[in-house]
């Protein structure tokens, strides 16, 4: 089986993952109520445009609304592209060798993102990815994916399905295999790490489980 259709379920799972499935974006007042009139300049305490959202409240969003359009087929034609080359260099149904030179994973997927976000408070479910932290087991730094292990396993997801959290005082984070909402005002940009690049950074306000149902 080719490496491609294993790879394939991983890209489902960051729109379909139960953390992203059971939160519904606010709807909007119309056509032109979903971008702010000044995007670069939009601050978390600025009147909002989206509908049902209150100024100073965050904007609930889920991980397909940071894929702008096309750049779902973007990231399936470079898949494609990728795989059909290791293909046409190893014959079909090939393995690759551990430790050898086609061991290599990239980071599929663009910077593109949905402008429209860029200085936004939001509130989105997913899962961390710790960086940098503090002696005292707070992370000042961290990755947010949406979905469990994402960046661990390679490959990572596309930039713009991750996003670089910033907690300056630090946050404490007792487990990374359980979803989380994690709240605060997002940017835009090119944020480089060898973890996983992202399209996305977010000004930390608050973190919480992500509430599971009882069985």
């Amino acid at each position: 089986m080719r490496l491609f259709r294993i790879l394939l379920p991983l890209l489902l799972l960051a729109a379909c993952s139960p953390a992203a499935t059971e939160t519904a974006q606010a709807p909007v007042a119309g056509a032109d109520a979903l971008a702010p009139e000044t995007p670069a300049t939009q601050k978390s305490d600025a009147p909002t445009q989206y509908w049902g959202v209150k100024p100073g409240e965050a904007l609930p969003i889920v991980w397909q609304d940071l894929m702008p359009p096309g750049a779902e087929e973007e990231l399936i034609r470079q898949m494609t592209e990728f795989y059909d080359a290791l293909e046409k260099r190893y014959g079909e149904g090939f393995v690759i060798e551990e430790g050898g030179a086609d061991d290599t994973m990239p980071q599929f997927g663009t910077f593109d993102v949905a402008h429209e976000l860029d200085g936004q408070l939001v509130r989105i479910p997913g899962y961390v990815v710790p960086l940098d932290g503090t002696e005292q087991g707070r992370y000042t730094e961290f990755l947010f994916v949406p979905y469990m292990g994402a960046c661990i396993h390679s490959p990572p997801p596309p930039p713009n399905q991750i996003i670089l959290v910033r907690a300056p005082e630090g946050q404490a984070i007792t487990d990374i295999w359980i979803p989380y909402y994690v709240e605060g005002t997002l940017s835009t940009g090119e944020f480089l790490n060898d973890t996983g690049n992202a399209a996305y950074a977010l000004d930390f306000k608050s973190l919480e489980p992500y509430p599971i149902p009882e069985p």
